[in-house]
């Protein structure tokens, strides 16, 4: 039985425990809660305890509740911001959501010519080609391909990127950091290949990312193009009396909250 403190009122507990179970993927979503009966067992309260409990998590959009059949889990907002260059994983990892890395493939490449450009080397250069999946709450969320020029390729050939973000890695071993980066995000059609990588049928909407990323010389230190699964990302702009500062969501579109960081890195 879990322990229930005696001053916060009981349904309180019992709601913030659940949301703690939920955002550590205990109950992914789409998943069915254990049915009432248990819970109020496992907690050691009242039906009634735990009915408020449960009811707190409908209104704020966690569970939705169906009639004879249970309660069953959301999808929970992923959120993040376009307005800093820390990695997605660090952001959702400080906000205690689960985020894993797949890395597909790693190989040197001859570099695409519009990538080329981008990172202002000449055409048929070699550069280091690194495919990512990320993995939140255990849905495969984003398809990322990065493109890093020399020596930076070479230095970070040897890198677990299931273990270790790109940007620490090239702080920590080539001295290079990334103080600015210019993002291009764009609706598409999803491709077939990456539609079945991230679970999703062809053609779907989805968006597009591309993303240079430079240091302090503005010398172009990565090319990120990412995929993001369109049903479950939301565009925002929250504007202030300083300015205004560009973000997006992932979820399930019915509702957002907070503000994390942008899905390259």
């Amino acid at each position: 039985m879990r322990v229930i403190p005696g001053r916060t009122p009981k349904y309180m507990v019992i709601r913030d425990d659940l949301i703690k179970r939920i955002g550590r993927g205990e109950f992914a979503p789409g998943d069915a809660l254990p049915g009432q009966r248990h819970l109020s067992e496992e907690y050691g309260v009242s039906l009634m305890t735990l009915r408020q409990a449960l009811d707190e998590l409908c209104d704020r959009g966690l569970v939705e509740q169906f009639p004879g059949k249970g309660t069953y889990v959301r999808a929970m907002p992923v959120p993040y911001s376009m307005g800093n260059l820390r990695s997605l994983a660090d952001d959702l990892r400080a906000r205690g959501i689960e985020v894993l890395t797949r890395v597909l493939g790693r190989k040197t490449v001859t570099v695409p010519d519009d990538v080329a450009k981008r990172l202002g080397i000449p055409a048929g250069d070699e550069v280091l080609r690194l495919e990512r999946i990320r993995v939140v709450r255990g849905a495969p969320l984003i398809h990322q391909v990065s493109y890093l020029p020399q020596p930076f390729g070479g230095l970070l050939r040897d890198v677990d990127f299931e273990k270790n973000e790109l940007y620490a890695v090239l702080a920590e071993r080539a001295g290079a950091v990334a103080v600015q980066a210019e993002e291009t995000i764009s609706p598409v059609l999803m491709p077939e290949r990456i539609g079945h990588l991230l679970g999703l049928p062809e053609g779907v909407p989805a968006m597009r990312s591309e993303r240079i990323t430079r240091d302090a010389d503005r010398r172009p230190l990565v090319v990120d193009v990412a995929i993001l699964a369109g049903n479950s990302v939301v565009i925002m702009n929250i504007r202030e009396v300083s300015g205004h500062q560009v973000s997006y969501a992932v979820g399930d579109g019915t509702g957002l909250s907070g503000v994390g960081s942008s899905p390259q890195g």
